[in-house]
Formats: C-alpha cells, structure tokens, sequence
C-alpha cells in the first residue's frame, strides 16, 4: 500500500497540485483529492481494505503515533518520501466518517524568475528596486496558495545571485523550496522556536535581508518593524485581501502606527487566477483542464511614500 501510496502523491505533486488529502467516504474508503490550479479535483480513490494502512503510513512518515485517532495532530513530512525536496506540512482530523488526511505540497519545478511571475512588467521592475534599498520593511499580502512565497523567492533568489556581498535570511515554515545563495531557517513552535524567536536570533547572524515567511502574531510583527527601522531590508506576508487592508491588520496586532509607517515601504497584494489555455481558446482540449491551463497573478501595489504616509 504504501508504494502506490507516494506514487500518487509523487504525480499529483507533479501535475502543480497545492494541496493533497485523504477524505473519508460513507464506504469508510479513502477518496484522493487535490487542489490544481485553485480547483479541487479527485486525483484517485483507496480501497476500504487499504484505508486505515494510508493513514497509519503518512502518520509513519510524519513522526506521529497512528493510534492516537480522535484528536488532530500535526507533523512534517520528509519530502524526498515522495521525490519532492524540503519538508511538507501534514495534518491529521478526525470526522464522523473517519480519519482525514491533508498535506500542503509545494511549489516544484524551476523557480520562476520576477519577469516569470505574471506579474505586470511595472510592478516587477518596482519590486526589483525595492529589493536593492539597504532597508524597510515590504509585505506581500494575499489569501493561502496565492504564491506570496514564490513572490518572495524569486526576488530574492535573483538578489542572491547579484549581489552576494549581501547577506540574505529566510525565516519559514516550512522551508518550501531551497534557493542557492540564501540561509534558510525552519522554525519549530512545537519545541518553541518560532518565527519571533528565530527572528531574535537570526539578527545575530549580520544579515542585511530578512525575509519573514508570514506575520501570525503581535511579537514577530513588532519584531519585524524593529529590524526594518535598525538597517535591515525585512520582507514578510500577511494573510490580506487588498493592499489597503495591511496597516490596519498591524495596527490591530499592535503595533506602533509611528513606527509602523517610517518602516513599511510597500505592500504588494496578490492573487492567483485561472489562465486560459490559448491552444483551444478555453474550448477545452486534452492538454488543459476544462479549457485553463495554469494560473497568473494579478496584483495590487502600494508604495508608502510622503504622500500616502499623510493620508494613513
């Protein structure tokens, strides 16, 4: 079981999927869904039989005890299990039909450079000049799977690559992809190292970016505004509709609005839309999903100069 197992796990990772899960059926089977390009699909089915040995298998491979079955637990996953490379979040929910399972998988392939992201060529020869200042604080904002951290590493990866008299620092959760000419941090809260403790220590390590993978809590966020205001360039997430929608999202994790706004410089919010697949013209053909094929960003951008500091 656990073969067929990782290689279904193996192709959907390979056909773009953002999301696995085992879902209980009224059969007590196991139905395979994943999210492709923001839609959810059924990706295959296990037998009744099998049920109960997939679970305890991801369980297995995510350090957790598989007779623990009324209580959510949550893990990692060595992704090399299934020939993905970094770690994939696991969780694990019990429902009246049975235990679910749900992975977030992450981005393969090659990382996109900034010209590759889809975004609009004004908005990415910003980004660029915003990623060369010595310091400041940039958010990108948008919904989970709206490609923040991709955003994030192509930028950064392209930076590393120019500038490596420049000391660039991630701090994530997990470490999604490797990018050559970084340091990446995994941060631990279950053993209580999270991104504001790893942001403390990672200050010690003379970095002159900081890349924070997301803001959940007033401590890493004031954190944040701190390095950004003491010479680091801090890039971070936040889980926002609208770019407009960030400084007020601070503000009420409490931090201060007279060093919120010296520090932030610019927020990018960004959301990932079906693509047509221009082969059939969205018709719908053997080689697109129901006449898409991919995805691409659309964006909003707002830079905190003079002006709009006043206004907020």
């Amino acid at each position: 079981m656990s073969g067929a197992l990782e290689d279904l796990i193996r192709r959907t990772a390979a056909l773009g999927a953002s999301d696995f899960a085992l879902e209980p059926d009224d059969d007590a089977a196991l139905v395979a869904v994943a999210r492709i390009d923001g839609v959810r699909s059924v990706v295959g089915r296990i037998a009744r039989g099998d049920a109960a040995a997939a679970i305890a298998r991801l369980k297995s491979l995510a350090g957790l005890p598989a007779y623990i079955t009324d209580e959510a637990q949550d893990g990692r996953i060595d992704g090399s299990a299934f020939g993905i490379a970094g770690d994939l979040r696991a969780s694990f929910l019990p429902t009246v039909r049975g235990q679910r399972a749900a992975i977030r998988l992450p981005s393969i392939g090659i990382l996109p450079t900034p010209d590759g992201l889809g975004l609009p060529e004004e908005v990415v020869a910003i980004l660029r000049a915003l990623a060369r200042r010595p310091d400041g604080l940039i958010v990108v904002a948008g919904p989970t799977g709206s490609g923040k951290t991709t955003t994030l590493h192509s930028v950064l990866a392209e930076l590393a690559l120019e500038r490596q008299d420049r000391h660039v620092l991630t701090i994530e959760d997990p470490v999604e992809r490797r990018v050559a000419g970084i340091t990446q941090i995994e941060v631990a809260a279950a053993r209580g190292f999270g991104f504001c403790d790893a942001l403390t220590a990672a200050l010690r390590h003379d970095p002159d970016v900081i890349v924070v993978g997301e803001v959940r809590d007033p401590g890493t966020a004031i954190a944040c505004v701190r390095a950004a205001l003491t010479g680091h360039l801090v890039l971070t997430t936040v889980h926002a509709g609208r770019a407009a929608e960030v400084v007020p999202r601070l503000i009420e994790m409490g931090v201060d609005p007279d060093l919120l706004l010296p520090a932030l410089t610019a927020v990018l919010a960004q959301r990932l839309v079906r693509r047509r697949h221009l082969d059939c013209r969205g018709l719908g053909c053997a080689a697109c999903t129901g006449g898409f094929s991919g995805r691409q960003a659309v964006s909003d951008l707002l830079i905190l100069d003079q002006e709009a500091r006043a206004r907020l």
